[in-house]
């Protein structure tokens, strides 16, 4: 991404959100924050869950919808915690506090976050490929997350995307509480925004 204030950061529909747009938010009001959740949500979901729902019900599907939750939830950690990109060696740690600390920690614990990690995420990112005996699937009768009799995993793709949607709803919805609204939560959101629009990058070629 370059500098330029016309720089697409988000898209979705009709309408483009560049890094002008987010330079110019208000942040001592709250119409600025609503701003500020719009441009993030139809970043997510324009780049993402809108790209997804194109192609997930085609046969073969599963592993390119499995890779993109996988970016999400790593790049939804680091929004969660403020940060510009992962610490190097804590990918795993984001992704255990993401799946132990959403409503994913319905179906995880830390022992399947940590197979998750190893198995399906760096397996699909690093190989192109889970690991060991685990396997994605679907059909009604599969559980969102499971063990096989060798601590495989078996993962059942739609219903895993349902619930990253679902979690997604839930951070978009406690950015926008505003009874009071969770200072740091937001705080932490701009932080990472701040970083795709190169903020701090143009303070430091200006000083």
């Amino acid at each position: 991404m370059t500098n330029d204030d016309s720089t697409r950061i988000a898209i979705r529909g009709a309408k483009t959100w560049a890094i002008k747009d987010w330079n110019e938010i208000d942040f001592s009001q709250e119409t600025g924050w609503v701003k500020a959740i719009n441009i993030f949500e139809d970043r997510i979901r324009g780049r993402f869950i809108d790209v997804i729902d194109t192609f997930s019900c085609r046969n073969g599907a599963g592993f390119a919808v499995m890779a993109l939750d996988c970016l999400l939830i790593e790049t939804l950690q680091q929004f969660r915690e403020g940060k510009a990109e992962t610490p190097s060696g804590k990918s795993g740690k984001y992704f255990r506090r993401f799946l132990t600390q959403t409503s994913f920690n319905e179906h995880f614990n830390d022992d399947l976050a940590d197979l998750f990690y190893d198995q399906i995420r760096c397996g699909i990112l690093h190989q192109a490929e889970v690991k060991k005996s685990s396997k994605v699937q679907t059909g009604d009768d599969v559980q969102l997350i499971s063990k096989d009799e060798t601590d495989g995993l078996i993962i059942n793709r739609r219903k895993f995307h349902k619930m990253m949607e679902r979690v997604i709803q839930e951070y978009i919805d406690a950015l926008r509480k505003n009874d009071p609204p969770d200072q740091t939560l937001r705080n932490n959101f701009r932080k990472k925004m701040d970083a795709i629009c190169r903020i701090e990058e143009k303070k430091e070629e200006k000083s």
